[in-house]
């Protein structure tokens, strides 16, 4: 992200004086002067008197300026037609573009260097000339590289020399930067823990015990199988010339060392997707050897947990989630590599109702004083209430859902078209179908369903 820190006004442009080669003489006995302004897009203040005449520009990506032409005679200075009849037509070009009018708006899409020139030909045929320069602005931004997000094999007291690398974006010669590195214990407190600044373009490394790198205060006493976790980002600062101050941070990211035995220690975050009912859950994690035998199973009811446990390090453990009570919940497996004497923890293994929600109707035979009713189940995330409708030939009409019974009145003097409309908290849409009610005078009958709804 860039976020800008010092703000420094567009419109605070070098001064450039005019350098042409001849000019014309007024009749005062003053030289015709030339002068190129530009302003923001929409500047409604005096173009002359609060501004200095460009000679460098420096912009955002992206940003819109209004270029003006201005002529003088000694301290006199106009941006309209005042002196016109000292001079004729007049000639930009900027980058590949060309125009001649007095004044027009430009929009600097590409960052980059554009040189600009503004000639004037006045009316003995010599020609004004002025030069410009813009600066357009790349978007700064820096990458962490390595240790990569999860990195868990650094030594932990053993004297070693750990690399951080990054790499920065948008980086121009009109630019300066540098480079903080922040490390902590505590996700939460990375930007509160400066450990040094260096220049963008050297390689930096840990040296030493990492357990100087964090408060001692709260470090876990080292056992053979403990391990801790640092938490590292980088500000980058960048100055421009103009004087303009950028500000970015990169991600968070995190590695830990390694355990002292010979196990390793494996986090397995496992979470639903979407759901929303107060229904039993009942989830069970295997672990599963490349050879196919079951080494572990772990049983949860939580919608959100984390199965922390010790194996030995082996190739291609597969690790397998099913629900058991939620049918529509589909099971989840990956593999991974256990190296030895890690903390390894794993991206979280999502759980997600795949299943479209069932619909029917409770009774097909039923008394027009009494409520129509539905069974509308889903056996996963649940019924999104919120989004469930009953239209009547088109029309939508009151309804009352009690989970899993839709009810609902109709007054049908003959036939009637009915749709149930929704989805379920994991957007699976109802099935597009319909139903028709035919009124039999003592009673109504249901037939359906049809395939295909109003959609």
């Amino acid at each position: 992200m860039n976020k800008q820190i010092l703000f420094i006004p567009l419109l605070a442009a070098l001064f450039l004086s005019a350098c042409g080669d001849d000019h014309l003489a007024s009749e005062s006995g003053n030289n015709l002067q030339q002068y190129v302004y530009a302003v923001p897009e929409g500047y409604t203040g005096d173009i002359v008197n609060n501004n200095d005449a460009l000679g460098d520009l420096y912009l955002e990506q992206g940003q819109t300026v209004r270029f003006y032409a201005a002529y003088g005679l000694g301290k006199v200075i106009f941006t309209d037609e005042t002196l016109q009849q000292y001079y004729g037509g007049c000639s930009w070009s900027i980058g590949n573009d060309n125009f001649n009018l007095s004044n027009f708006r430009y929009t600097f899409n590409k960052p980059g260097d554009f040189s600009g020139t503004l000639e004037t030909v006045d009316l003995y045929g010599d020609t004004l000339h002025n030069d410009f320069h813009v600066h357009v602005n790349t978007p700064n931004g820096i990458t962490l590289l390595f240790p990569y997000n999860g990195y868990n094999q650094a030594e932990p007291t053993a004297d070693q020399q750990l690399p951080l690398r990054w790499s920065v974006q948008g980086h121009d010669p009109w630019e300066t930067s540098s480079c903080q590195i922040f490390i902590s214990n505590d996700p939460d407190s990375v930007w509160e823990s400066p450990v040094g600044r260096v220049d963008c373009k050297e390689e930096l490394s840990l040296g030493g015990s990492l357990l100087g790198q964090i408060d001692p205060d709260s470090a876990a006493i080292l056992t053979r199988d403990s391990s801790f976790t640092l938490y590292w980002g980088i500000a980058l600062l960048t100055q421009s010339v103009s004087g303009r101050v950028y500000l970015d941070t990169s991600e968070i990211f995190h590695f830990s060392t390694k355990i002292q035995n010979d196990s390793s220690t494996l986090k397995i975050p496992v979470a639903y997707s979407r759901f929303r009912s107060n229904a039993y859950l009942e989830s069970n994690v295997y672990l599963i050897s490349a050879d196919g035998d079951t080494l572990e199973k772990h049983t949860s009811e939580e919608r959100a947990y984390t199965v922390t446990t010790k194996v030995k390090a082996q190739s291609r453990l597969k690790i397998l989630v099913k629900e058991t009570l939620r049918k529509e919940y589909a099971a989840e497996s990956i593999m991974v590599d256990i190296p030895a004497n890690t903390v390894q923890m794993l991206d979280t293994i999502f759980l997600t109702d795949k299943i479209t929600p069932q619909v029917a109707p409770f009774l097909d035979t039923i008394s027009p004083a009494d409520s129509i009713q539905y069974l509308v189940y889903d056996d996963g995330s649940g019924i999104n209430e919120a989004k469930l409708f009953v239209l009547v030939d088109g029309d939508t009409i009151p309804s009352d859902y009690r989970s899993p019974t839709l009810l609902f009145k109709i007054k049908c003097r003959l036939n009637c078209k009915v749709e149930i409309l929704g989805e379920d908290n994991a957007h699976n849409p109802l099935p597009q179908e319909h139903w028709y009610i035919e009124n039999k005078s003592s009673y109504y009958t249901i037939t359906g369903p049809y395939s295909g709804g109003i959609f």
